[in-house]
């Protein structure tokens, strides 16, 4: 059994360990000081630790053991001998608001990874199955609300078990054969993860725009070659998600507004800005709505915290 140090892994409030297939992740001793010290951009005082907003840098919060027999990741990465652990990291990654990956290197040398919290993905993140137990404080023993009703609770802190569950649950997910060869192993997945970093929205959209148009060839393969894919409108691909997805059903309203996204995804590629016609809140809409995208295609249930789906119903209808 192998033990790697592990960057950035902010561990839900009073638990200390978590198990991701055969992984088991550890809070270091020294967490509160670690996590004080990561990026925060709000002042917090009523968790576990309170923080201040601050810039903060890269920190070690965890140790993973590393199973000596490790299965193989399913995720398309570059080395096709990778193993879970990435697929592992890649989740955390992508639910936690931070970039999640393991010290595999001897000595001290240059991090290039960002440190800071992602710009988006919270509708994914917030997708995630809530599932409150009380912990005993001395023996770590979990109770449900249910028996905790006539308890005294001074000797228990609330803990979410749902975090665990629902990152496990995505991880046999993207396992399972069948969503392998509909999604096509998901690759798509690490243009997501991309798309979430802080940067610019222009790229942050256009990324988002390749993601759909990606999943549009992926279910009209059987019958799309490859000048068609190419030539297609924009505007096809994406009312194909919107109406796969989201069970949208276009007038010829939807239609107009459907082509201002992709006059500004056209706008954007050749010369480097938006539409005119086209507003950054409704940029930030498509994006919102490709984190609630990526929530369905990992069979979870969408959050809609920033109201994006009525945000879309507005915007195809030509409300401003």
């Amino acid at each position: 059994m192998e033990e790697k140090f592990v960057y950035n892994l902010e561990f839900p409030p009073y638990i200390d360990k978590l198990v991701f297939g055969g992984y088991l992740f550890k809070k270091i001793p020294t967490y509160p000081e670690a996590f004080s010290k990561m990026q925060h951009l709000v002042n917090t005082g009523g968790s576990e630790y309170p923080v201040k907003d601050q810039t903060g840098s890269h920190q070690i919060t965890a140790i993973v053991e590393i199973p000596d027999q490790e299965d193989p990741a399913v995720l398309p990465w570059l080395d096709k001998n990778t193993k879970q652990i990435l697929d592992v990291l890649f989740l955390l990654t992508i639910f936690t608001d931070r970039n999640v990956f393991i010290k595999d290197w001897e000595g001290e040398k240059p991090i290039i990874a960002d440190h800071r919290m992602h710009q988006w993905g919270a509708e994914l993140l917030l997708s995630l199955e809530h599932q409150p137990m009380w912990k005993d404080m001395n023996t770590g023993e979990l109770k449900n609300i249910s028996e905790m009703a006539k308890n005294p609770i001074f000797d228990y802190n609330l803990v979410d078990i749902g975090f665990e569950k629902s990152i496990n649950a995505v991880l046999n997910t993207i396992s399972n054969k069948k969503w392998q060869e509909k999604y096509s192993n998901g690759y798509f997945l690490l243009l997501f993860r991309q798309a979430i970093q802080r940067q610019i929205i222009e790229t942050s959209f256009i990324l988002c725009w390749s993601i759909w148009e990606h999943l549009f060839t992926l279910h009209n393969k059987k019958w799309l070659d490859k000048r068609t894919s190419e030539t297609l409108s924009g505007y096809e691909k994406i009312s194909f998600i919107l109406s796969e997805y989201f069970l949208i059903s276009l007038d010829d309203k939807a239609k107009q507004e459907i082509g201002k996204l992709a006059r500004t995804r056209n706008r954007i590629v050749h010369y480097g800005m938006k539409a005119d016609d086209i507003d950054y809140k409704e940029m930030e809409m498509f994006i919102r709505l490709t984190e609630q995208l990526m929530a369905m295609i990992l069979e979870l249930q969408p959050s809609n915290v920033f109201n994006s789906t009525e945000k879309l119903k507005d915007f195809l209808s030509g409300k401003k």
